[in-house]
């Protein structure tokens, strides 16, 4: 009979198929988890770098999830943790009567935190839509953007505590400037006097900058400017600067529907903290602590200064 017509029975080919899949099966359960990351022995798997992001505060956890660098960071931050803790333990540090009274102590203070943050929690269904509705219309002005300014800038350099010669030199120059400022080209004038050369080289342009990035003395003298107009100039710690407000775009009031996350947000941290204080201040009346002042003062005389 030739190699090309043997045939094997068909309960032989069943039972081979049969161990072909249970060794498969095998195998596979005793492959290791998918590896995402490794330092040394040390490895996280998927499953570990999702539990890993659902430990972040919600802001990271949203960079983590919108931005791969982000999350790389977290489990690359995660990894040496992990390597130093496994590196501590491994130098029985944990076993130290030092080490352990510190655990201890930060043991009984992060359950101290966590109760209190657990007596301090908001119910879910704070705030109602009518509560958010309230804050909203009797917030308004204060949800709203703040104002911008779009400025340009001739600024002299003259910071405080500077070379009596040095500034000298920069009330000089101011003096320059401000008998030539209403008639010059304000433009021209910072490309050709300022000491801000990176303005400088856009004839002073600052761009469009929002109230809260703007040094109070500047928004102070630039307030009741109207376009085109010049003032100056105007004393920081930096320097002299003569400005002008080339444009403005009041804050714009957000809808009810754009405010309402922030709202809802602010609200129930409020009222986590109002509920945090309310526990406490209940707390120490039921305690009834009395302090012995006498003989804390001679302790006090006895601590080390």
């Amino acid at each position: 009979m030739s190699m090309t017509s043997a045939r094997l029975p068909r309960p032989l080919i069943a039972m081979l198929l049969s161990s072909a899949a249970s060794l498969a099966a095998a195998q596979s359960a005793m492959a290791p988890p998918n590896v995402v990351a490794q330092a040394g022995s040390i490895s996280l798997s998927d499953s570990d770098v999702r539990a890993i992001v659902a430990t972040l505060p919600p802001a990271e956890k949203a960079a983590a999830a919108a931005n791969l660098n982000s999350l790389e960071q977290v489990v690359h931050a995660d990894l040496v943790r992990r390597a130093v803790l496994a590196e501590a333990k491994a130098s029985g540090f944990g076993q130290q009567p030092s080490t352990i009274a510190l655990l201890a102590a930060a043991h009984d203070e992060a359950l101290v935190r966590l109760w209190i943050a657990d007596k301090s929690t908001v119910p879910a269904d704070y705030p109602s839509q009518a509560e958010v509705q309230a804050v909203y219309s009797s917030n308004q002005q204060q949800l709203a953007a703040p104002t911008q300014y779009r400025l340009a800038q001739i600024f002299i350099r003259a910071p405080d505590g500077a070379d009596p010669t040095q500034l000298a030199v920069s009330i000089r120059k101011a003096a320059d400037i401000s008998n030539r400022i209403a008639t010059a080209d304000f433009a021209q004038l910072a490309e050709q006097q300022s000491d801000d050369a990176q303005s400088a080289h856009r004839g002073g342009d600052l761009g469009l900058l929002p109230a809260d990035r703007i040094q109070p003395a500047i928004l102070a003298a630039i307030r009741n400017l109207k376009p085109g107009e010049v003032v100056g100039p105007v004393k920081t710690s930096e320097g002299l600067h003569f400005l002008k407000l080339e444009d403005l775009k009041p804050g714009a009031v957000p809808s009810l529907a754009e405010a309402h996350d922030r709202i809802v947000a602010l609200m129930r941290a409020q009222r986590a903290q109002e509920l945090m204080q309310t526990y406490l201040n209940q707390y120490n009346a039921k305690l009834g602590v009395t302090i012995n002042q006498i003989e804390l003062a001679r302790i006090q005389q006895t601590l080390p200064r």
